[in-house]
């Protein structure tokens, strides 16, 4: 075991070793700038891990894969409050993600009195203000939330109020960067940023955006970077999949596929056996 890695008990009170705790994350709050991934399956979590990515973020859907995938770094999981009607709800679906292994819950656009609820549990948090697309009605659209007095004190406001719940740290999403290094600087949670500049103590994008891919075409946000261009690359996969189909096809038209070296042969003796055994009972003399 790397020692780097500190040896932690989860709330399922299960033995693990991880990059960090929240104890440590908060003691770094403005002494480290971390970085933040959202991963949609193993194989992006386990290259951040060994990238040295220092928080990931997922949904549920692929939970179990991607904690066994990184099972070293701080993973923090969201929940859809559309799918629960009830705080005890809610909380069951989070002690079922404990058991999974995450570290940290993503409130994203839950009801106050769910988070209040889940905090007395002493399950770690993090909140969500800015631009919050679930709530994208109430603040005009997608677009960025805070470049007025009004909607600043606003998003002042929801982290203060997530602060005072118990959440550790709070994603700010695409806020003005002058805004958010202002309340970086008063909040005692950490504040992790998406769109809204570098001030934040955590960087946060997602790792389609990094990688470059879309499956709906959609362009990279202006926020995001792409570091590769994965979308050429599965084109790319793609034209060879069909070139390796055709090919198949062909040989197999053509008697090229299976040659011998793709067969398993029978003992010659036992061959000749199995031979006479079938035309004897083919003749009825069985």
């Amino acid at each position: 075991m790397k020692k780097k890695y500190k040896k932690v008990y989860s709330l399922a009170h299960q033995a693990g070793y991880r990059n960090y705790t929240v104890r440590d994350l908060v003691d770094l709050k403005g002494r480290k700038k971390l970085t933040q991934i959202n991963v949609i399956t193993p194989e992006e979590a386990a290259a951040a891990e060994l990238a040295d990515i220092d928080l990931l973020i997922t949904g549920a859907d692929r939970l179990k894969e991607i904690r066994e995938a990184a099972p070293n770094t701080f993973l923090t999981c969201g929940i859809k409050y559309t799918e629960h009607e009830s705080k005890e709800s809610i909380a069951r679906k989070c002690f079922e993600l404990i058991e999974l292994g995450v570290d940290s819950i993503h409130t994203n656009s839950w009801n106050l009195n769910f988070i209040k609820y889940i905090s007395e549990f002493n399950i770690p948090l993090q909140g969500h203000v800015g631009f919050v697309p679930m709530k994208s009605t109430w603040t005009g659209g997608v677009k960025p939330v805070g470049k007025t007095l009004k909607e600043a004190i606003k998003v002042y406001e929801d982290i203060i109020e997530l602060e005072n719940i118990g959440c550790w740290a709070v994603e700010v999403e695409c806020i003005p960067a002058d805004i958010l290094a202002e309340i970086s600087k008063i909040t005692k949670m950490l504040t992790i940023s998406i769109g809204s500049g570098s001030k934040s103590d955590v960087q946060f994008l997602f790792a389609e955006d990094i990688l470059g891919y879309h499956n709906d075409s959609s362009k990279t946000p202006r926020h995001a970077k792409k570091y590769r261009n994965f979308d050429k690359i599965y084109q790319d996969i793609q034209k060879e999949r069909i070139k390796a189909f055709k090919k198949y096809q062909t040989d197999v038209e053509f008697k090229k596929f299976p040659a011998k070296k793709h067969s398993v042969l029978a003992d010659q003796k036992e061959l000749m056996k199995f031979k006479k055994l079938i035309t004897d009972w083919n003749n009825g003399n069985k």
